[in-house]
């Protein structure tokens, strides 16, 4: 421990902070800096190795230290000189059974499954290239997917569990508290730490993991069609075990709670957090120039990657432009997370021949925002998103999809009687996100009163303060080293 904090925690990231900027990261960021009494330990889960040490923040100082675990790191191929594959053997009918029920999907009990990839007979390539694998995943085979080529199905459950186990074989480092930012193999590291060191485990799920990745599948090139349910279920699965081993499960509004619930989820450990903005540290921001007074700037604060549907965003501009055709268009963040969905929406752009359309690139929001007539967000899947938190925060009138908690940040929650703060249209409703931009910006009184109307509304119930109290109550509830709480094995 970093002398004279309260709690080691172990922060468990998949697929986000510290290496891709975005509104994950960015409340990680913002966690850890909350709580410098804490000394974190980061476990950050990434599919490429490329990404190794490529930090894109600057770690607090109550950071000590870093754990990188990479999904390709994993390979089946024997290593040089060596033309022998050596079999596992697993001599407990039980394991076999327990393993047969994670690959069926229906694993009631993770640990058995934890502590089996503690033991050095059991190396992944060594397990999936053997006679053990091979004659249960036969018989999940018989049983469910008897009407797809063997072959196919065998490399899928090769390349599915491959990843799954990489991660067993490489556990969290030990800590009082875990807390994972997701389920699926976040929330699973999380739930092994908590069995193989004791502690406890607090999950923050900013969107439903397992959800997301069915959208994602449905739609997947990589899939072929006849697997595209077993990795449905493999993914549930996931996230019911973290569910199921979870001390806290928290959301960040209350339809996502429901779904938890729904999904699996002790009604008992769920909890809404909000997320929470700076809101004094959105006061004042730089306003437009002299030079762009003429203008009315349209913004939106974004990674550039399908799940964002910029392409949906540009139809939208482009319709805007042509009935305001003093309106300028900035997407503000970074391009180089999906390299070819960005040089096909430029493709888009100079095909639709937008005017005054501008990818700024990673740089300073605060510099940007304050010089916007409307923020706009057109994403397929979203959590709570702190791109429209910060903009309500700087006053600036928002349109949105209506994705995550987006109709409840602009409708207000149970006890909310400010009104409206911004627009929703539907996903992909292109023409309806034009017409709420062009009637926000041709319409002062409403462009006023919707920009006020999401400042007190974050002032109120989505301020920094609110969410910083929150999860100290939370941390000295889960902390299992203060006097009179039940000792935790180690």
């Amino acid at each position: 421990m970093i002398g004279g904090t309260d709690l080691k925690i172990c922060l468990i990231a998949e697929g986000c902070y510290p290496y891709i900027v975005g509104g994950v990261s960015s409340w990680v960021q913002q966690l850890i800096r909350n709580f410098p009494e804490h000394e974190y330990v980061l476990y950050t889960i990434m599919p490429d190795s490329s990404k190794k040490g490529k930090f894109l923040y600057n770690l607090p100082a109550n950071v000590s230290g870093t754990k990188e675990i990479f999904l390709n790191d994993v390979s089946l191929k024997s290593e040089k000189g060596s033309g022998k594959i050596p079999k596992a053997t697993i001599t407990a009918k039980w394991e076999i059974d327990e393993i047969r029920r994670l690959m069926m999907s229906n694993l009631d009990q993770w640990n058995m499954i934890f502590d089996f990839f503690q033991r050095s007979d059991h190396m992944i390539r060594n397990f999936l290239l053997g006679s053990d694998f091979y004659d249960i995943i036969s018989e999940v085979y018989r049983k469910q997917y008897a009407d797809t080529r063997f072959v196919d199905f065998v490399w899928t459950m090769r390349s599915m569990y491959m990843t799954l186990f990489h991660v067993l074989n490489n556990p969290p480092p030990k800590a009082d508290l875990y807390h994972s930012v997701s389920t699926g193999y976040a929330g699973i590291a999380g739930a092994m730490a908590k069995h193989l060191y004791g502690g406890r485990l607090l999950i923050t799920e900013h969107g439903i993991y397992s959800r997301e990745r069915e959208e994602e599948i449905i739609t997947a090139a990589w899939v072929q069609k006849s697997f595209k349910k077993l990795w449905i279920e493999y993914f549930k699965s996931l996230s019911l075990g973290a569910y199921r081993a979870a001390d806290r499960l928290i959301a960040l509004f209350d339809t996502n709670r429901r779904i938890q619930i729904e999904l699996g989820a002790d009604p008992m450990q769920c909890e809404v957090i909000s997320n929470g903005v700076n809101v004094e540290g959105f006061s004042n921001l730089p306003g437009k120039t002299d030079a762009e007074s003429q203008y009315l700037n349209v913004g939106a604060v974004i990674r550039v990657t399908p799940i964002k549907d910029i392409k949906t965003m540009l139809y939208a501009f482009d319709i805007v432009k042509r009935q305001v055709p003093n309106a300028h268009f900035y997407l503000i963040g970074p391009t180089d997370e999906a390299p070819e969905y960005f040089q096909e929406c430029q493709s888009l752009a100079q095909e639709l021949n937008i005017g005054d359309l501008q990818f700024t690139g990673r740089v300073n929001v605060k510099e940007y925002i304050g010089r916007m007539d409307v923020m706009v967000l057109t994403s397929i899947s979203e959590g709570q998103p702190l791109a429209l938190m910060e903009a309500m925060a700087a006053g600036v009138p928002c349109v949105s999809t209506n994705v995550g908690s987006c109709k409840e940040l602009f409708n207000g929650k149970q006890g909310d009687s400010l009104g409206l703060a911004g627009l929703l249209a539907p996903i992909m409703d292109y023409e309806q996100i034009a017409e709420h931009i062009v009637k926000i910006l041709t319409t002062p009184d409403l462009k006023k009163i919707l920009g006020e109307t999401g400042r007190k509304r974050m002032i109120q119930f989505y301020s920094e303060q609110r969410f910083s109290e929150a999860y100290r109550r939370l941390y000295d509830e889960l902390d299992p080293t203060k006097e009179g709480k039940t000792p935790w094995p180690v």
